[in-house]
């Protein structure tokens, strides 16, 4: 069954939408984040992909161009899903160490949320160079820049020093999570996010030292 073909063929007989937001669109999101985290991606053809979904091969067309395109709109959704719940929480919460502390814990908390998610993250997109390039030009700027501007804010109030690159610290902060993520993953063990963020935060904007 070609692309075409199939595209026609969904569209005569679903009878319904087909766009971002239906109960359809998000089951073959879910289960394409399943399957390749399970088997890899290339490791994963579309046929497994509609199989866990419970749909046609075809109908994964009717809402994605291919493969490479639902993982891309799985990682964007996250993303998304990410920055909109930091933005609203932003709304009420004001103080730069506050707000650092709060990106950290959603951070961490990609783990607990969406477990196949943050294995894809670690293993898939990091063996990619494609992915990796795709994220790190839209995610990872989007990311340390958001970083970026509550470390200028905390400088201009005087909170963090100002001899310091803003750049640096959030590439700093956005490795330490990661690799943090990395360890969830790989070794099975359980953070406390909000503990774990506020440890973070502490150690990189107070280093090691004794205090007093």
């Amino acid at each position: 069954m070609t692309r075409e073909f199939a595209k026609r063929a969904g569209a005569t007989s679903s009878g319904g939408a087909t766009g971002p937001g239906t109960e359809k669109y998000q089951r073959i999101l879910d289960a394409a984040v399943e399957v390749i985290a399970e088997r890899g991606y290339f490791s994963s053809p579309v046929s497994a992909i509609a199989a866990r979904a419970g749909v046609a091969d075809g109908t994964i067309y009717l809402y994605f161009k291919s493969k490479d395109d639902v993982l891309r709109t799985a990682i964007d959704t996250m993303f998304d899903r990410f920055h909109r719940q930091v933005n609203e929480q932003f709304e009420t919460l004001h103080g730069p160490k506050e707000q650092l502390e709060y990106i950290a814990q959603v951070h961490l908390e990609a783990h607990a949320v969406n477990r196949n998610m943050a294995i894809l993250m670690q293993t898939e997109v990091r063996q990619s160079a494609k992915f990796i390039a795709e994220f790190s030009h839209h995610h990872l700027v989007k990311y340390i820049s958001l970083v970026r501007e509550v470390i200028r804010r905390g400088q201009k109030e005087g909170i963090f020093r100002e001899d310091v690159s803003d750049g640096v610290v959030a590439h700093c902060m956005f490795g330490a999570i990661d690799e943090l993520l990395s360890s969830a993953v790989f070794t099975g063990r359980a953070y406390d996010s909000k503990a774990t963020a506020a440890q973070v935060i502490d150690v990189l904007l107070n280093g090691i030292s004794r205090r007093g």
